[in-house]
């Protein structure tokens, strides 16, 4: 079934930062549930990273170090995947090669411009608004000679904004 999960970028000036609006223009990579990559692409693994600031205070008489809790400090996501056509016609790859070649904000999404929907994860699901989304950092793509016209990539998706906004919206409230 194509579509169980997708990225996608908002274009500047988009009415919302919905799949829907960037699907209408083009810039969003569709995946599918089996690792059948014949056509679209599959995603392997999804890593999500919830980073919490810890300090720790150095204690110079004493036995152990003091550490603090300052909160919640970021969200990263890495996606790793494989995507069919590594020739020059693939729309995944000149998706990829498009948005890192933009600026990863713009009008309207001044703390990211990238969506994300993994429907059998929702917990990270993402639609960008003017005060949350995710930042793309860092794609790698390698190609395997044994896995002919197809090429793995591993792609980074920062939380960028209000986090603790994002996390409440999505019903994971705090204190």
């Amino acid at each position: 079934m194509a579509g169980q999960s997708a990225i996608w970028w908002v274009a500047s000036g988009a009415a919302n930062g919905t799949e829907a609006t960037a699907t209408a223009a083009g810039d969003t990579i569709l995946f599918n549930e089996t690792p059948d990559v014949t056509t679209g692409g599959h995603i392997f693994t999804s890593k999500f990273n919830i980073r919490n600031s810890v300090p720790e205070n150095s204690k110079v008489d004493g036995n152990n170090n003091d550490v603090q809790d300052m909160g919640l400090d970021g969200i990263d996501v890495v996606i790793t995947g494989l995507i069919k056509d590594s020739d020059a016609s693939n729309t995944s790859m000149t998706n990829f090669m498009k948005w890192m070649n933009e600026a990863k904000t713009t009008v309207g999404y001044t703390e990211g411009r990238f969506g994300l929907r993994l429907d059998d994860f929702p917990y990270f699901n993402m639609v960008p608004t003017s005060t949350y989304g995710y930042v793309m950092a860092n794609p790698e793509f390698s190609r395997d000679p044994d896995e002919v016209n197809k090429v793995r990539f591993t792609v980074t998706l920062r939380v960028g904004g209000d986090v603790r906004g994002w996390l409440d919206a999505n019903g994971f409230n705090g204190e």
